[in-house]
């Protein structure tokens, strides 16, 4: 139901179709707990958290997938093929063996 209200709030109802029906909110200050919210019913200040906490998580899985790939490049670079265990590829010294 909401959707449809915010759907005719956007020209692009691509944007309103991305939206999640509810946001969470972090523990924040005096709240100790998060807080699961119908997006309709957030304030201006609950989206902000809301995205702030989404960016935080999204930022933490761009460094994990740098990771990855950082050994994945690694052991490639040392001759490994994609069926061989990790720990075995990078303990090669040099390349394909």
């Amino acid at each position: 139901m909401f959707k449809s209200k915010l759907e005719k709030l956007f020209k692009d109802d691509y944007t309103a179709k991305k939206l999640p029906e509810n946001i969470r909110i972090p523990a924040l200050g005096a709240i100790h707990e998060e807080i699961i919210k119908p997006i309709a019913e957030a304030t201006l200040d609950e989206l902000e958290f809301a995205a702030l906490a989404l960016d935080k998580e999204a930022d933490a899985i761009t460094t994990c997938a740098y990771a990855i790939r950082r050994l994945y490049k690694e052991a490639r670079s040392k001759g490994a093929l994609g069926g061989e265990n990790i720990l075995d590829a990078l303990a090669r010294k040099g390349g394909a063996e």
